[in-house]
């Protein structure tokens, strides 16, 4: 099963799940999750998506600002969200979904896969529940607020650099990106890189065929 994620927005832990279990329902013992030029988004979208791989208690992530405060975020069941945020709720049933009905999966990223892609990227190969293929990510693991400057009597807002994050494993890739795994280091020829990624054929993606190799293994 191939999966495409081109953002983390608030409905896409939804689609996700469709998707996956769709082919899963098809037959599908073995997913590759392309995140490759997608730019992130937004967290309790990751979140929950990465609840669907990990178990209960499990660490997603920490952040830290700029006092020194740290915070981690943990797997655990979510129902208080509500309006455009919903469909990133975690039930129960949701923890852990995809543990054991999928057998392998690899994990597609390049020089534009940033911020959640790069979380959900390096959880996976946190926990070692995927291999990691393509090239270096972008590395960015700063977090932004948005201050609305309507209370102070001001139209806009401030968007502001409030924390860092870092995946499970506690290392930071601000500023360094993630690299795939070594065996699995592979760049797009020159006819390849002339088609936008979305729509690069299947016979020139050196990355997805690499991808596919390390199933075999």
């Amino acid at each position: 099963g191939i999966v495409k994620i081109s953002r983390f927005n608030y409905n896409t832990p939804k689609q996700f799940s469709e998707a996956v279990d769709s082919l899963i329902e098809s037959g599908c013992e073995n997913f590759v999750f392309d995140v490759r030029s997608n730019p992130g988004g937004n967290l309790d979208s990751v979140v929950a998506m990465l609840s669907y791989f990990l178990l209960e208690d499990d660490v997603i992530l920490s952040t830290v600002d700029g006092n020194g405060n740290k915070e981690i975020t943990r797997v655990k069941e979510i129902t208080d969200l509500s309006g455009d945020l919903v469909d990133c709720n975690v039930s129960k049933e949701d923890i852990g979904k995809y543990r054991e009905s999928i057998s392998k999966m690899a994990v597609l990223c390049n020089g534009s896969s940033a911020s959640a892609a790069e979380l959900f990227t390096a959880a996976l190969r946190d926990y070692d529940l995927a291999t990691i293929v393509g090239t270096k990510t972008f590395g960015k693991g700063s977090m932004q607020t948005t201050f609305r400057l309507t209370p102070f009597g001001y139209a806009g807002a401030l968007k502001m650099t409030t924390k860092m994050y870092f995946p499970p494993c506690g290392e930071g890739y601000d500023g360094i990106g993630i690299y795939p795994d070594d065996e699995y280091y592979i760049e797009l020829s020159e006819e390849a890189l002339k088609h936008s990624i979305y729509e690069l054929p299947e016979v020139l993606d050196d990355q997805l065929k690499g991808a596919l190799r390390s199933f075999e293994k």
